[in-house]
């Protein structure tokens, strides 16, 4: 089991229909757990109570909220309304709501029954999308790396080298614990044992990538094609990014 790199996550499911309720938590619970992501979660049948356990504990990081055209996002709305600014995943077994989604800034909407690899996809975007910084053990103790100053990580002896707009940082955790912590599309496997943060890539030639600071960095012919789609993914999806795509 990979070493965890981040601090427990808090999750609540609402749902008024105990069927939902219950498959909601359990796919939930298991998707998470295959994923090796400590999470706790809360449980709520009704949305009063947990409107009521906001107002002091408005500490989720996600909520995984059942909604039905009667009730409509009453609820969601109500809780953006008093500062909730946790991720939203509306659950329905109707397809009108979904354009209300936007209106409370909902993450995800998602049909019942639901298919667990969309699940899946909605959990771990909320999980890591907010992401900012990693703990990561270091000599001596254990040290706050924003995601801002790392720019890529290498393996190093027995386990990682870290490449920070600051200069450089060891740790002993392994590359695949760190990677498995990081949100998946901002950072790319160029190299089996070279990380990268899209977030500082200037442009992508053939087998190699230049980063904003002109630092070239090697990439593997077997991970080419992958690295050049994610990277476009990033840069449609980040406008305000300068980086540019010199494509081979």
């Amino acid at each position: 089991m990979p070493e965890k790199l981040l601090p427990p996550v808090r999750i609540a499911v609402c749902d008024g229909v105990e069927e939902d309720r219950d498959r909601t938590l359990a796919m939930a619970h298991e998707i998470l757990k295959s994923e090796g992501d400590f999470c706790t979660f809360f449980v709520y049948d009704e949305a009063e109570l947990l409107v009521e356990v906001c107002k002091d504990e408005a500490d989720f990081q996600c909520l995984l909220l059942g909604v039905s055209e009667e009730e409509g996002t009453g609820l969601a709305a109500t809780l953006r309304d008093r500062g909730f600014d946790g991720a939203i995943v509306l659950l329905s077994r109707s397809a009108a709501l979904a354009p209300l989604g936007y209106e409370v800034e909902a993450a995800r909407y998602l049909l019942k029954p639901l298919q667990r690899e969309k699940l899946r996809e909605a959990l771990l975007f909320c999980l890591h999308a907010g992401l900012r910084e990693i703990l990561l053990p270091i000599a001596g103790g254990r040290r706050r790396i924003a995601l801002s100053e790392l720019m890529f990580v290498e393996t190093y002896e027995r386990g990682v080298r870290l490449s920070l707009t600051s200069g450089e940082c060891r740790s002993s955790v392994k590359i695949s614990a760190l990677a498995a912590a990081l949100p998946e599309r901002q950072f790319v496997f160029v190299h089996r044992t070279l990380l990268v943060n899209l977030a500082f890539v200037q442009s992508l030639r053939y087998r190699e990538l230049t980063l904003k600071t002109g630092r070239v960095l090697p990439v593997s012919k077997y991970r080419q094609a992958d690295v050049k789609a994610r990277l476009q993914r990033w840069l449609r999806s980040n406008a305000a990014s300068s980086g540019v795509i010199s494509a081979p």
